[in-house]
């Protein structure tokens, strides 16, 4: 019993980690600056679930124990969602509602992008950002392309990560611009 508490205490400690450096990265300037990401609440959120789509079809590739790890990386992103409406004064009726509504959107998202990235057509990962961030009102400003070029690198270096490093906790995001 005492081994299993330790065994998910750990599990959320390595989630905790990954998570923070997923954030970190969404929070980059080059997508808000550069590319036309809108410097906003819905944007970042977009940011960190594009990142977090990444890492989880990372995980998915590793079995059991990486499905559990991407079970405790989503725990970690809902847990991070509610403490952020809470701080942002959400209604305590209205948190878990809109919680439920970002999940959603990370499931939309990780359908989408896993399909572009699956895809062998050129410019799908491209079309995919473009569709799932159109309701920021981006338009001409998002520099799509750029972003699936980014995206691409991100999914091969994840990619080419030895498992245990990722099971660790640790994601190889490369250089952002090319």
């Amino acid at each position: 019993m005492l081994a299993r508490l330790k065994t998910r205490t750990a599990r959320r400690r390595t989630a905790r980690s990954l998570y923070g450096s997923i954030v970190a990265r969404a929070r980059a300037p080059v997508f808000y600056a550069d590319w036309g990401v809108p410097d906003t609440v819905q944007g970042r959120f977009e940011m960190i679930a594009l990142h977090l789509v990444l890492v989880l079809r990372r995980l998915a590739a590793e079995g059991r124990a990486g499905e559990r790890l991407a079970r405790a990386l989503t725990e970690e992103f809902v847990v991070d969602l509610d403490d952020a409406m809470r701080e942002m004064t959400f209604g305590d009726l209205a948190v878990p509602r809109e919680v439920k509504r970002a999940a959603a959107a990370l499931f939309d998202r990780h359908q989408a992008y896993g399909a572009a990235l699956d895809s062998p057509a050129a410019g799908d990962t491209a079309a995919a950002i473009r569709a799932q961030l159109s309701y920021l009102g981006c338009g001409e400003a998002l520099d799509a392309n750029a972003m699936a070029a980014y995206v691409g690198r991100c999914a091969s270096a994840l990619a080419a990560e030895p498992a245990d490093v990722v099971l660790a906790g640790r994601a190889a995001w490369p250089p952002i611009a090319a």
